[in-house]
């Protein structure tokens, strides 16, 4: 955590809590590991205020702390790639389910997810339109509205035997609002941020098709409104922190991300001392680190926070063996640093 006398001075001086203005080079790129921690027990206060020079704390967490790393990657290394032909990147936290995104000078838009969401078989769910989540420049005050919709029919008979098909339709309209800057406080350090407030009125309908008579019947329809905030910054290529809700407008989830070097008073950091790939890997996990971290103990840590493997590092560039390891996300950690990886 920062000093109170860093929070003292940020809340007299404006100047040194200053605005920023995220642009395209601030997402992620292909090649991008993303390591981020969920917490769904912690009873939150709330979102905090809104306005210029705002400062958040939110590094109270329970003991049921959710690891994971989001790989971003490219749309041909993707197996259903082809269905999101104006996508430049996907991301993934299992190598299995896959959202789709196009990064350009002037927005940054989610464009469709492929997966085994419903336990039977791959859907791959192109949005029309696509979701902007971003506009560039963003700033605080900006501010913009989109619409997206989902339509998507999957085989029924594994739900109900009397089932031929099923479809799902969204569609929605989304409000983004960045309503506050200032600083925020995470179990992982201090920075400089923007507040988006987001808010999503969508309307979800089921449609079920019978074996006989082979004809659409309107099963569910349903109209809800969301709201979730992120807490976004420079470098952050994901939100630095995110906010969503449950459907009493209790804070339900608080996530946040653990990138290295990109907190207020982490320059120190920039120069990245430990590198972990390939990620995800399969049999081998290389390690390089500074020269400075030599006889310091490597620990592995899987997602319940057993240690499963500790090796002192006895070389810049060190391999481990995990092929017997489960598959699933492990964290490394050597000295201050620690990496999230993925065991395929």
């Amino acid at each position: 955590m920062k000093s109170a006398l860093l929070l003292v001075a940020c809340l007299i001086a404006g100047a040194l809590s200053a605005q920023i203005t995220l642009d395209q080079n601030d997402m992620p790129s292909v090649g991008d590991n993303i390591p981020r921690k969920s917490d769904t027990m912690t009873v939150l206060q709330g979102p905090g205020g809104s306005g210029p020079n705002q400062t958040w704390n939110f590094t109270a967490t329970s003991n049921y702390v959710i690891s994971e790393n989001t790989s971003v990657v490219s749309v041909a290394s993707t197996p259903n790639g082809n269905q999101f032909g104006t996508s430049n990147m996907a991301m993934t936290t299992d190598n299995t389910n896959y959202l789709y995104f196009k990064n350009a000078a002037q927005s940054f838009s989610t464009q469709g997810f492929s997966g085994d969401l419903l336990g039977t078989g791959v859907i791959n769910a192109a949005f029309s339109p696509d979701l902007t989540l971003h506009q560039f420049p963003r700033t605080y005050g900006s501010s913009f509205s989109d619409t997206y919709g989902i339509n998507v029919t999957v085989p029924g008979q594994a739900i109900n035997p009397l089932i031929s098909q099923i479809k799902f339709k969204r569609s929605s309209l989304v409000k983004d609002t960045t309503d506050a800057w200032g600083k925020i406080t995470t179990p992982h350090g201090t920075y400089d941020v923007l507040r988006v407030h987001t808010i999503e009125i969508a309307t979800d309908s089921i449609f079920a098709m019978p074996l006989f008579p082979p004809t659409w019947t309107l099963v569910s329809s349903s109209k809800d409104t969301t709201h979730s905030y992120s807490w976004v910054g420079k470098g952050g290529k994901l939100a630095i922190a995110e906010m969503s809700f449950d459907t009493l407008g209790m804070p339900k989830i608080f996530k946040w991300t653990e990138l290295p070097g990109i907190g207020v008073g982490m320059e120190e950091n920039v120069g990245v001392a430990m590198n972990v790939f390939p990620n995800p890997t399969q049999t081998t996990l290389t390690v390089t680190a500074d020269s400075k971290y030599l006889g310091e103990t490597l620990t592995v840590v899987d997602i319940s926070g057993k240690i499963v493997l500790k090796e002192i590092m006895t070389n810049a560039t060190f391999q481990l063996n995990v092929g017997d390891f489960s598959s699933g996300s492990y964290v490394l950690h050597l000295g201050p640093w620690k990496s999230n990886w993925i065991k395929q």
